[in-house]
């Protein structure tokens, strides 16, 4: 991929620099369907909605119930605001678009866009229709920053979504990122690299979130796109039924103030929902992190090895994780020097303002 174009940063502020509708028209695609604001008593709609169109968009994974749960629960989503769903005449949500505002800009103030159309109704102008109330109300979102910071409509889609990225660069969305899913049979003999002196490797636990939500907002502040975590959606994370903190390890060090200091992490998730769409048990290494100060030690390489047999120990066939493909840790050459293959890719794209 080519690097992402380089745009100047305006000096005005977002809200001097982005004009946005003062109301939002709901969308008219589809003679049969209703379009309306969505609330909470939707989410099995939607659940329904994202699972059909999974089996087309992403078959190797699955919107969990308490995913969507999370989203709504936080209190930087308005549903009634920021979604829409369109119902058919059978009361089966044909439709779920959102545009959602960030929890913590510090870089970019990135506004989400996640659109899903079921798959049997494509080609009929009902995901343009979609687009194009979300763009209204990333808008919106972006006009009410008064920080002089770049505004970003981004979307993230698997690079097999060959329609989806055609109409999205057609409203003027580049291809800035990509991103790679990676596998590997845990069966296959791995190396125990040394741990590097003066550290403890420990299970994570709730009793270290404040201090490994620390970790990880230093360790990612220099990737592509990252703003800070809030405690807030660390928090949402650790309440998934998915995470599993006895599988994931966290390196400490002394610490004069804190007692003991996160300088790395490995955090696993498994849902063995969909174990199935892969054909083995496995678990997700969902982030990986060091902080800069315990760079090059090889602190990664060791983390990652105690995670990999602690879940072959657990009867997991194989461990699954996502990278950017240029992150600036050289973090996939590691991946693939550990036995990791690319199964899948995935692009943001980025309109910016």
């Amino acid at each position: 991929m080519s690097g992402t174009p380089h745009h100047d940063l305006d000096s005005r502020a977002l809200s001097d620099r982005v004009t946005a509708p003062s109301t939002i028209d709901l969308p008219t695609a589809g003679e049969d369907l209703v379009w309306r604001p969505v609330t909470a008593a939707d989410i099995d709609l939607i659940l329904d909605l994202e699972h059909a169109a999974g089996t087309v968009d992403h078959p190797h994974s699955l919107v969990m119930r308490d995913e969507l749960e999370e989203e709504f629960a936080d209190e930087t989503f308005v549903p009634e605001q920021d979604a829409v769903i369109a119902v058919d005449a059978d009361g089966r949500a044909v439709a779920y678009g959102s545009a959602v505002a960030p929890s913590a800009p510090e870089t970019i103030f990135w506004v989400e866009l996640d659109g899903t159309v079921a798959p049997d109704r494509r080609g009929e102008g009902i995901g343009a229709a979609l687009l194009a109330w979300q763009e209204a109300r990333g808008l919106q979102h972006l006009a009410s920053c008064d920080a002089t910071l770049p505004g970003w409509l981004a979307v993230g889609v698997d690079e097999s979504a060959t329609r989806t990225i055609r109409l999205l660069e057609a409203h003027g969305y580049e291809r800035a990122r990509w991103w790679l899913e990676l596998e590997r049979d845990l069966a296959a003999p791995f190396a125990e690299p040394p741990s590097p002196p003066g550290m403890r490797f420990v299970p994570y636990d709730e009793g270290w979130a404040e201090r490994a939500r620390s970790a990880w907002n230093e360790a990612f502040r220099d990737h592509w796109g990252t703003q800070p975590m809030t405690a807030a959606e660390w928090a949402a994370g650790d309440r998934l039924k998915a995470s599993r903190p006895d599988l994931s390890v966290l390196a400490v060090v002394p610490d004069a103030s804190e007692g003991e200091r996160v300088v790395g992490f490995v955090l696993v998730d498994v849902t063995p929902e969909e174990w199935p769409l892969r054909g083995a048990p496995f678990g997700c290494i969902s982030s990986v992190g060091v902080r800069r100060e315990a760079r090059g030690q090889g602190l990664a390489r060791t983390m990652l090895a105690r995670v990999m047999r602690t879940l072959r120990a657990d009867g997991l066939e194989r461990a699954v994780l996502d990278v950017d493909a240029e992150s600036p840790t050289g973090a996939l050459g590691l991946y693939q020097s550990l036995g990791f293959t690319v199964v899948d890719r995935s692009v943001s794209l980025v309109k910016r303002f």
